[in-house]
């Protein structure tokens, strides 16, 4: 069974987190609930979740501010933001700390449930994968650097994985992200398709689109100012690639994330 943290500050809200999807039919469970960072944070530390549901907004230690702290304790559980924020500084952070679905308040609990079957299916998958790669013995180059080195290639792919994210809305290259963190583009490459499981061009691609899903269903942003602010410099090109990504254009995707019912249990 899968282990699910629950964060929201509004006691309704999680609730009915708890009470209306049927965890255990996703092989899934509800291990803690908590309605304020600080406690996630201690529950965290103790159950280290395979899933977190949580709110952006909340007293005392915010989503963004706990999922940080989160990340610094070495735990990468998936991540699905309760959202209501409209800043694009929020989705860009949430995404440079690996948050990869959003569900935007009032929140429709039947798409909560395809998206939360969704992610666990991912990480299934992660944990089998990881399972094989860590049985296999890796033969590679050393890096040129000693500080190089020194780190692990999961923390070599933590730097490239920020710095991408730090850098969505510029032209973006494998050689800089190589050069940036100090090893070769060939060994680079190897690292980045064991870890990540996709191309370089393939990862940038879904983060731009991931912060533009974001957007789109949490602001009042223009579709070209978007696209802009995510290295699109034309809105025809970015409304293709996004159709070729989510099976709708952006317009399409706007409309039917932000007004969408809220499904009442």
């Amino acid at each position: 069974m899968l282990k699910v943290l629950l964060v929201d500050d509004e006691a309704p809200i999680l609730n009915n987190l708890n009470r209306v999807l049927p965890w255990q039919e996703m092989g899934m469970e509800v291990t803690g609930m908590a309605r304020s960072g600080i406690d996630a944070l201690r529950m965290a530390e103790e159950q280290a979740p395979d899933l977190v549901l949580c709110d952006i907004r909340m007293p005392v230690m915010d989503g963004l501010t706990f999922i940080g702290r989160l990340r610094e304790m070495g735990l990468e559980s998936e991540v699905l933001l309760l959202s209501g924020y409209q800043e694009f500084d929020y989705a860009r952070e949430a995404i440079r700390l690996g948050v990869k679905e959003y569900i935007c308040k009032p929140i429709h609990y039947e798409e909560l449930g395809h998206k939360v079957r969704e992610i666990g299916t991912r990480i299934r998958s992660r944990q089998y994968k990881d399972k094989l790669y860590n049985s296999i013995p890796l033969f590679q180059e050393v890096p040129p650097a000693e500080e190089t080195a020194k780190k692990t290639p999961e923390q070599l792919m933590n730097l490239a994985a920020h710095y991408i994210s730090e850098r969505l809305n510029y032209d973006l290259g494998i050689e800089e992200v190589a050069n940036k963190i100090g090893i070769s583009s060939s060994y680079f490459c190897l690292l980045f398709k064991n870890r990540f499981a996709m191309t370089f061009v393939e990862y940038v691609t879904q983060q731009r689109i991931e912060a533009a899903k974001f957007m789109l269903s949490s602001s009042d942003k223009s579709i070209a100012a978007i696209s802009s602010g995510l290295g699109y410099q034309e809105r025809r090109y970015f409304t293709k690639v996004f159709l070729k990504q989510t099976g709708m254009t952006p317009k399409e995707y706007r409309d039917k994330y932000r007004d969408a019912e809220t499904f009442h249990p």
